[in-house]
């Protein structure tokens, strides 16, 4: 016999009320409630009533909850990306709603929209390793789809960059132009995209019998200033490195400015690779050589992906794009 929401409340220790706040998305939660919560609607196997109800009333409209920057859509990679969600939405005859989060979280926010009937499933970006949003919407019976990393356990479907291969790519690279002192500056441990990166810069460093240096792997945040600080710390250290693989452009933009404060040149005195493609990445002094990732074909990816499950087609797996290394003129050969 099907779980009820009384089951919930009970396995949970919570009222009825508690159960659905949390899987609406509403009212205010402790978070040790929310995970009680959570796991007894996993170890249940309990559907809420809006799954059906989705089926029977479909607002043919797809959602993606932009963060609280009033800037974000001037991001032009987060502008490419929805382009691609655009298309990919068309094609199929949905819409595209955006919201911004504003005071509310993205869960709550997306569980309302789909509650409401504004849409019938929703996009995440930067998934995390746990990432409370799609355990809250899958609970709440909300399709989604996340922009993950290949071989990532969410909870939710996903379309996958090949990060792993990008950085092996990149590090390659690096190493036939005579680096060995090889460093990374990573992105926060907790994206799902962050170990698939090191695992691609580990296995080319392995293939010519380099070890990773834990000196010269720095983890930073998602900003330019994070960069900054990653790059001094590592030119810091008693025996600096000769090239550096930046988990993304903005840090690598951020330790290009090191690079400058310290009086050393870009390319000439230390090779440094980004990963996006950004389109100031071509225009950089010197121009940054970077991995590009296909944000309009990843958005189209998700669309499509997103469509399928709110229609409850079979899903192929999980689709795998590409990284393309871009070679300019911040890479250049080890000067002895």
């Amino acid at each position: 016999m099907a779980a009820t929401i009384k089951d919930v409340a009970e396995r949970a220790q919570v009222s009825t009320a508690t159960v659905s706040y949390v899987l609406n998305g509403t009212g205010s939660v402790a978070a040790a409630t929310r995970r009680r919560v959570l796991d007894a609607v996993a170890a249940l196997s309990y559907q809420p009533n809006h799954a059906a109800r989705s089926l029977r009333t479909r607002s043919r409209t797809l959602g993606l909850v932009l963060p609280p920057a009033p800037t974000a859509l001037a991001d032009p990679a987060l502008a490419e990306l929805v382009a691609g969600l655009s298309e990919g939405a068309a094609d199929g005859a949905y819409y595209l709603l955006l919201a911004v989060q504003g005071a509310r979280n993205e869960s709550e926010l997306g569980a309302e929209l789909a509650q409401t009937g504004r849409v019938d499933g929703l996009v995440l970006l930067d998934p995390r390793s746990e990432d409370e949003r799609a355990l809250l919407l899958t609970a709440a019976g909300v399709p989604c789809v996340a922009a993950g990393a290949a071989g990532s356990s969410l909870p939710c479907p996903s379309v996958g960059l090949d990060l792993e291969r990008g950085a092996y790519d990149a590090t390659r690279h690096l190493l036939q132009l005579g680096h060995r002192r090889i460093a990374m500056i990573a992105l926060p441990s907790d994206l799902v995209g962050s170990e698939p990166f090191y695992q691609g810069f580990a296995t080319a460093l392995a293939e010519r019998g380099c070890a990773p240096d834990p000196e010269l792997v720095v983890e930073a945040g998602a900003t330019q200033e994070a960069g900054m600080a990653a790059m001094e710390e590592l030119l810091s250290r008693p025996e600096p490195p000769s090239a550096v693989l930046a988990a993304s452009d903005i840090l690598a933009f951020g330790a290009m400015h090191a690079l400058y404060d310290a009086g050393l040149a870009v390319g000439s005195d230390l090779a440094l690779v980004g990963c996006g493609d950004l389109p100031l990445a071509a225009h950089t002094h010197p121009p940054l050589t970077t991995l590009r990732v296909p944000r309009r074909s990843l958005g189209v990816a998700l669309a499509k992906r997103l469509i399928a499950l709110i229609e409850r087609h079979d899903l192929d797996p999980q689709p795998l794009l590409n990284l393309s290394l871009m070679i300019r003129r911040s890479s250049a050969a080890l000067h002895c």
